[in-house]
């Protein structure tokens, strides 16, 4: 917000297409509507993850790629993707939400000793891709194997090895899938330094573009050993765009259907407002919904014909909940509740029969094990989580800073707001009520505004009625933060912000904020730098550290827009064959997939 801006609009109406505002399942309600709904292209998504086969103890790590279904190319419709692990009962056991910029996302997630074993399908989907239904969705296998407890019926065969001493598990077709796929043209190379590696030894590994502009694009790596317990390959991107070749390429929706939005504009929230007395919808009602803390983000909607309010936030946030209050003179008549996004009917999905032979019992009992000393020493093996990227909440306007300690404590705000904060006051309202006030910035200030008291805010909790806060304790707020720019809100003008910052944050678990409508958020899947291990002259920390990794290298964001690019990892302790697995798209929308191979001994 700059100082010389007339207004400043901190919150936007959501429109679609100029649908105007919609319920969280909109309805097509003209066939102008209709029209511009199908001009939006569907689209679909594939992932690409590291194994089929996993243990307690492991990570699935994934690389996503959303994809125009009418281009072929990334999408730039949705910002929000979704990962499920859904059980062969048809229970979730996993949702991820995977934050998307220019059609891609990563992220991963850990198999607990909860999970038991047996066969699993990963999902992945857009919202706006579910009015396609269950077809359109990305579908793969995944297999669990968890020793650790005893219920094995799930991947257990008709026949046990009565050898087996504990958790017998048995496997239709126990041998090494060790051949290597040719599905490439040459576009891209994996080329290693060697065939032939030591354990700890460093490999140089280049794909290679002998394709010029032809090659360039999206793409993702994995490194990983190949044992008795591998199933079939996680589908590879040529074989999903054969597969997903026919998914609709837009919705096939009537007049009078319901639909699920496309988080084009950011993650969406929406809930409904009823009247108390009658439980009827509330009309026209404004709803400010906001994301608490330091790094608040604050929004407004109007309530729909049936009280339905929704909106989206673009920018990333750290907190663990999100409001929605009604800006009324008698808030409590209301009642505010979030709603969610219906989920679709996974009824009818094919689970691939995923079985173990007695004759994997070492191999299971070696993994295991393996798995617990590599977990035993995650310390000295972190991934780093890139910081996210939290906005200003003042959206670049420059507040006066008030801190306490710096003055003579009060025991109030409205001492505080007389004694030290500059160009702020209560002022009595001919209602008989009190507002606070903000001294306009003489170098923006505009008349129309000069009738409207301040966005008020409590650790990025907005406060509806000013009273409340009057008599606050002032010794437990660290700072004030003043603007004095006029602020636009919805339909609502505001004469200033007052943000307050409680010195332990904690004011949403106060008395006051108790009636507050809220829902817990789940953070989108943290983006990483994996970790490398390195063993070198200069790097003797690790000499005494065992080294079982299975997953030996895993880069999820290679982008390829020249000759070649370089990587470099090293072997493990475990001898063995290892797969490198080359996944994604040109800028055309051509797959890529490639499979090569190294031995370490």
């Amino acid at each position: 917000m700059k100082r010389n801006m007339k207004k400043i609009i901190l919150i936007f109406g959501l429109l679609l297409m100029h649908c105007g505002f919609i319920s969280a399942q909109y309805v097509v309600k003209s066939q102008d509507e209709l029209a511009q709904l199908k001009k939006l292209p569907l689209e679909k998504v594939y992932v690409h993850f590291n194994a089929s086969v996993l243990f307690p103890g492991e990570y699935v790590y994934y690389s996503l790629y959303c994809i125009n279904a009418q281009t072929n190319r990334l999408s730039n419709i949705s910002s929000m993707a979704y990962i499920k692990l859904v059980g062969e009962d048809l229970t979730t056991q996993l949702v991820q939400k995977v934050r998307l910029e220019g059609g891609r996302g990563q992220g991963d997630f850990f198999i607990p000793v909860s999970i038991p074993s047996g066969n699993y399908k990963l999902i992945g989907y857009t919202q706006w891709m579910k009015n396609a239904g269950q077809e359109q969705l990305f579908k793969d296998d995944i297999a669990i194997i968890n020793p650790y407890r005893s219920d094995q019926e799930a991947v257990l065969a008709t026949v046990v090895d009565s050898t087996m001493t504990s958790n017998p598990i048995i496997k239709e077709n126990p041998q090494i899938q060790t051949a290597i796929k040719k599905k490439d043209d040459g576009t891209i190379v994996l080329m290693t330094d060697k065939k032939h590696y030591g354990q700890r030894e460093k490999v140089a590994l280049v794909p290679r573009n002998f394709k010029g502009p032809l090659g360039y694009g999206n793409y993702s790596i994995s490194v990983r050993k190949l044992d008795s317990l591998s199933s079939d390959s996680p589908l590879d991107a040529s074989d999903f765009s054969s597969a997903y070749l026919g998914v609709d390429k837009s919705i096939d929706k009537s007049v009078n259907d319901s639909i699920f939005l496309p988080e084009q504009r950011g993650e969406l929230f929406f809930g409904k407002v009823f009247l108390k007395e009658g439980n009827f919808p509330a009309v026209d009602k404004t709803v400010v919904i906001s994301i608490p803390g330091t790094d608040f983000q604050i929004r407004s909607a109007i309530t729909d014909k049936d009280g339905n309010f929704y909106t989206y936030v673009r920018k990333e946030y750290s907190a663990e909940a999100i409001l929605a209050q009604i800006v009324d003179d008698t808030p409590a008549n209301y009642k505010v509740e979030f709603s969610k996004v219906r989920s679709l009917d996974y009824t009818g999905l094919d689970f691939v029969n995923f079985t173990i032979s007695a004759e994997d019992k070492n191999a299971i009992v070696k993994r295991s094990v393996y798995n617990q000393i590599e977990n035993g020493f995650y310390s000295v093996k972190p991934d780093s989580i890139l910081s996210i990227n939290l906005k200003d909440p003042f959206d670049g306007g420059v507040p006066e800073v008030f801190k306490l300690d710096d003055y003579t404590r009060f025991n109030t705000l409205r001492e505080t707001l007389v004694e030290i904060v500059a160009n702020v006051w209560v002022k009595k309202l001919p209602n008989g009520k009190y507002t606070f006030w903000v001294k306009e910035d003489n170098e923006s200030y505009d008349d129309s505004y000069a009738g409207d008291p301040p966005l008020v805010l409590v650790d990025g909790v907005f406060i509806p009625n000013h009273d409340d806060l009057l008599d606050f304790n002032a010794r437990t707020v660290e700072k004030m933060s003043i603007l004095r720019d006029p602020l636009v809100m919805g339909s609502k003008n505001y004469h200033g912000m007052v943000a307050i910052e409680t010195s332990n944050g904690d004011f949403l678990a106060t008395e006051q904020a108790k009636t507050i409508a809220k829902q817990p958020l789940t953070l989108p899947a943290p983006k990483k730098n994996y970790f490398v291990q390195r063993y070198d002259e200069t790097n003797g920390e690790f000499d005494r550290i065992p080294d079982f990794r299975y997953q030996l290298f895993w880069e999820p964001g290679v982008t390829i827009q020249g000759e070649e690019m370089a990587y470099e990892f090293y072997t493990s302790d475990i001898p063995g064959e290892y797969e490198i697995v080359l996944e994604g798209f040109t800028t055309y929308g051509k797959p890529i997939s490639i499979r090569g191979s190294f031995v370490v001994e």
